[in-house]
C-alpha cells in the first residue's frame, strides 16, 4: 500500500510538472474549430478540462475518493492516471512531439510498435505517466530509432483507443505517417 501510495504521488507530481509546464493559452487552446488540416498539439491537449480539475483538486487535498479511484484506474500497480481523453481529438490528424519507446524491433535500429511518452525514460527508468499521457504508435514501414534520448515530431490520425502493453497501458493510438527530428517551431 505504501508504494502505492509513492507511486501515486509521483506520478501527480508529473504530470502536475508536465501540466504547469505549458502556458494557460496552450492547456486551453480551443480545437473545436479546427480543419482537417494537421493540427500541432502538445501533452497538455491531451487532457480533458475534467482531469486538469480533478489533478487541481487532489493537489489541494479537496479530491474525493471517487477522485483518486478513477486517477487510479489502471490495472498496473507502477502506473496512475486516467482513462479520460478529449473526444474532439479521435480521427484528428495531429502533429506532437514525444520521445519514441519501441516495442518491437523488427531489425537493428527499427521497429513497427512504440510507445510516444511526453519526458525521456518514462516507463523504462520512471514510472510509466497516465494513459491519457500515453499515445501507442504503429507504422506499416519501420521507423528508424537512432538515439532513444532524442525526442521527435510524430503525424498522423490520433485515435481513442485503450491498449495494454509490458510497460504501461494507453487511451489514445496513431497510425503514424511520419516521425522527424524535433525542432521547436520559432516564435
Amino acid at each position: 500500500m505504501r508504494l502505492a501510495q509513492t507511486v501515486l504521488s509521483l506520478g501527480l507530481a508529473l504530470l502536475a510538472g508536465l501540466v504547469a509546464a505549458c502556458s494557460e493559452d496552450d492547456a486551453r487552446q480551443d480545437l473545436a474549430g479546427a480543419t482537417q488540416e494537421t493540427l500541432e498539439i502538445s501533452w497538455p491537449d491531451l487532457l480533458p478540462a475534467s482531469e486538469r480539475a480533478t489533478l487541481d483538486a487532489m493537489r489541494s487535498g479537496a479530491g474525493s475518493a471517487e477522485d483518486l479511484a478513477e486517477y487510479s484506474s489502471s490495472s498496473r500497480d507502477y502506473q496512475t492516471g486516467s482513462f479520460r481523453t478529449v473526444e474532439r481529438l479521435d480521427g484528428r490528424r495531429v502533429r506532437m512531439p514525444g520521445f519514441l519507446l519501441p516495442l518491437d524491433v523488427t531489425q537493428r535500429g527499427q521497429a513497427n510498435a512504440f510507445l510516444l511518452l511526453p519526458y525521456h525514460g518514462a516507463c523504462v527508468h520512471y514510472p510509466a505517466p497516465p494513459p491519457n499521457q500515453i499515445v501507442y504508435v504503429t507504422s506499416i514501414e519501420p521507423v528508424a530509432f537512432d538515439a532513444l534520448w532524442d525526442p521527435v515530431w510524430v503525424e498522423g490520425v490520433l485515435q481513442i483507443d485503450r491498449r495494454a502493453t509490458e510497460l504501461a497501458e494507453t487511451a489514445y493510438s496513431m497510425t503514424v505517417e511520419s516521425v522527424s527530428d524535433y525542432a521547436p517551431e520559432p516564435s
